[in-house]
């Protein structure tokens, strides 16, 4: 039986996107060990190994990143496959051990450096700069490569093994968790990372312009990146019962809270790597059956416009969500057109339709 090893020190173990490969390879007859930060893991076809959570960027970057080889080394897999850059050195020492590595490649990093408020704007550039040729040199090492969309592999134009996996979710799971929702009360809901570069305050904004005109709430589910907004949300809390932050729960929680929603936010600043992106939470709510307001990428329309399922706004001005909120607020009939849209896309955008991809790749190492 070929052994895989499956890396990551900085998704916590239940990552939905890793959760689903984990469960294809071992589908597919494959052993599978995963060496991943301690956490909650509940999968008794697959050995997890966890590895220390240690505080800080640095000390996971210097301490995880060694930990994490010496418990790959130890698993003696035929193939490894990683899912942080921060794991680009192990996975070359990998290589040079004569193992086959697969890069998992979740987002356009460099991209995504640009964005990142943590690190001081004069030095955004430069370190993206380093990290694209240094993520470029390393993919030319590896003898695979994953990536969500396929725009990104116009960093690699030469790479020739590669599986193009979306995020496309497991959609018995979403259809069994479906509900219509019979309240006069008409609820949002925003689920993801909450982050500067996600419109989050706009959207608060503009459901607080509708808040007293109409029977309406806003749920906000996930994790706060930033200090600020985690200080705004609250003090908007404070403003409106209608408002509630719930945190980061467990996926089939979270699907429960998003269930029970009348329509799916999907807001996010523009930048490369997001107007390219293929969100998890898009198939999320195209499989609930939640109409969505979604920024007006041209990457979002390619599935969207499909059926008309979804209103698309300017991710800068809280007045554009607003008014778009307060047409579907207003008109119940284009809601239930809108969700009947939404379910019937969301039949083409399944995982089952696309892991063998994954498979076919290993087949070739």
């Amino acid at each position: 039986m070929t052994r895989v090893c499956v890396i990551t020190t900085v998704h916590p173990p239940n990552d939905i996107r890793i959760s689903k490969e984990l469960n294809t390879l071992s589908k597919a007859g494959y052993e599978v060990i995963y060496i991943a930060k301690k956490g909650k893991f509940e999968n008794d076809k697959i050995t997890y190994w966890p590895i220390t959570e240690y505080q800080g960027r640095l000390n996971r970057l210097i301490k995880g990143s060694r930990e994490a080889l010496q418990k790959a080394l130890d698993a003696n897999a035929d193939i490894y496959h990683f899912h942080d850059p921060e794991l680009i050195g192990l996975g070359t020492k990998l290589k040079h051990r004569g193992k086959k590595v697969v890069y998992d490649i979740h987002e356009e990093y460099p991209s995504v450096i640009l964005s990142k408020n943590w690190i001081p704007k004069i030095f955004r550039s430069p370190i993206a700069r380093f990290t694209d040729v240094y993520e470029r040199r390393a993919v030319e090492q590896m003898n695979g490569i994953v990536v969500v969309v396929p725009e990104q592999l116009e960093r690699f134009p030469n790479k020739k093994e590669v599986a193009i996996l979306p995020n496309y979710p497991e959609t018995e799971f979403l259809n069994s968790m479906r509900k219509n929702t019979d309240e006069e009360r008409v609820r949002f809901v925003y689920s993801g990372s909450i982050d500067v570069d996600r419109s989050i305050k706009e959207m608060i904004d503009a459901f607080f312009m509708l808040n007293d005109k109409y029977n309406i709430s806003l749920d906000l589910l996930g994790p706060i990146h930033n200090e600020e907004l985690k200080e705004y949300i609250n003090h908007k809390q404070k403003e409106s019962d209608a408002l509630t932050y719930r945190g980061v729960l467990p996926y089939n929680d979270a699907i429960e809270v998003v269930s029970q929603c009348d329509i799916g936010l999907m807001v996010m600043h523009r930048g490369r790597s997001k107007e390219m992106s293929s969100p998890l939470k898009m198939f999320e709510y195209l499989g609930l059956g939640l109409p969505i307001i979604a920024s007006d990428f041209k990457k979002w329309h390619e599935v969207l416009d499909e059926r008309p399922c979804a209103l698309f706004v300017d991710s800068d001005s809280a007045e554009d969500i607003a008014e778009k909120m307060e047409i579907l607020i207003k008109d119940e009939k284009l809601r239930s057109q809108m969700r009947d849209n939404a379910i019937e896309i969301s039949r083409k955008y399944t995982w089952k339709s696309v892991e063998d991809r994954l498979l076919k790749l290993y087949r070739s190492l």
